[in-house]
């Protein structure tokens, strides 16, 4: 294999490795679809998971449409007192009650009365860092804090204020995926090793930059991921395939704090599957599951003002699914829409949910 041919396998390697954005398993990745102005889901565990991350494959650079969300890990328990933190894999547990000494951020881990639940960013944190200055009670901090994650308004000024700041990165990131990939080669090849070097440099020139603009991020326009944003910055100085990803990577800062479903509603793309499994999780919670009563107990009231502000209700979403591929199913789970034969009465995988009748519903 010729000098050139490894060049070219082992900077295709890295830059696939860059490629792969890698999320909790509680988090969600929307992407923008090119026309329509409505978005795609992506999953963490879609294409490999860990036991606490998953993989979210990036687009030729740059993906501006990349918005990788993450609601609040804490929420309020609606049927008790105490609070609810979900951790990485999505698991609810409740906790009785919590104090600002129980709660503090270790690197990429929020630590809850000593276990750790993975976040997409510490940004997450600013509200309840913000509310414990101010004095008020764990329990008021969650609540604003899922009131802000939930608000279309919120979810467009966050979305805009990034599509902003990050224009120069996304151009650097499209520039240097060209000079690396097709600049040096071609200027080794035609125009020798000199002319080589002098393009590298131009190209490191480029790599300062974007490294400039994160550390500037992180000081000016994210502070909460200070720390996070200025490696990313020393590792755009040195790693050239980190500096044309640099947009997609501080996207999941930028929407650290914005739930998927205020993203969807101030979109206007309430059609979207996930949002309506989403909302039909709050009408319709496990009943073996104390905890996701309570979760869903907590949210429905915060998720009313949202829909109505896109003139919805949360019984919008609850309607029958479309079978007209499967026209034998009587039968159906309100929450997971699955379809079923007459003689299935509960849904096998939403532990223990009454399934609906079609011509029931079609009758009320």
């Amino acid at each position: 294999m010729s000098a050139f041919a490894e060049f070219l396998c082992v900077a295709i390697a890295l830059f696939v490795w860059e490629s792969l954005l890698w999320l909790p398993l509680r988090g969600t990745a929307l992407r923008k679809r090119w026309f329509g102005g409505t978005w795609k889901v992506l999953d963490p565990e879609a294409l490999f998971a860990t036991r606490e991350l998953g993989v979210i494959p990036m687009l030729i650079p740059p993906d501006a449409g990349l918005a990788p969300c993450q609601g609040p890990p804490l929420a309020i328990h609606g049927t008790d007192d105490g609070i609810l933190v979900e951790y990485s894999s999505g698991r609810l547990f409740y906790h009785k009650s919590l104090t600002w000494k129980d709660l503090h951020i270790d690197h990429r881990h929020l630590v809850v009365a000593g276990v750790k639940t993975r976040i997409s960013s510490p940004r997450c944190m600013d509200l309840l860092r913000r509310a414990k200055h101010r004095g008020a009670t764990v329990e008021t901090a969650v609540l604003q804090s899922w009131r802000l994650a939930l608000s279309p308004s919120r979810a467009s000024q966050e979305w805009r204020r990034w599509i902003l700041v990050s224009r120069t990165l996304r151009w650097n990131g499209f520039a240097l995926m060209l000079g690396v990939f097709a600049g040096l080669p071609l200027v080794y090849i035609y125009k020798g090793g000199v002319s080589t070097l002098i393009f590298g440099l131009w190209l490191w020139c480029l790599m300062a930059w974007t490294a400039g603009h994160l550390w500037w991020l992180g000081g000016r326009v994210y502070p909460g991921a200070r720390s996070d944003l200025r490696m990313d910055a020393l590792l755009a100085l040195l790693v050239p395939f980190h500096a044309i990803r640099a947009t997609e990577i501080a996207a999941a800062h930028a929407m650290g704090t914005t739930h998927p479903a205020g993203l969807l509603l101030w979109t206007k793309d309430l059609q979207n599957p996930w949002l309506g499994r989403f909302v039909r999780r709050m009408i319709h919670p496990l009943p073996e599951s104390p905890e996701d009563i309570g979760y869903a107990a907590g949210l429905r009231p915060l998720l009313i003002k949202p829909l109505a502000i896109c003139g919805k209700r949360l019984e919008d979403f609850d309607l029958p699914p479309d079978h007209t591929k499967d026209p034998a199913a009587s039968h159906y789970c309100p929450r997971c829409h699955g379809l079923f034969l007459n003689h299935v009465q509960i849904c096998p995988d939403c532990a223990g949910i009454k399934l609906r009748r079609f011509d029931e519903t079609a009758a009320s």
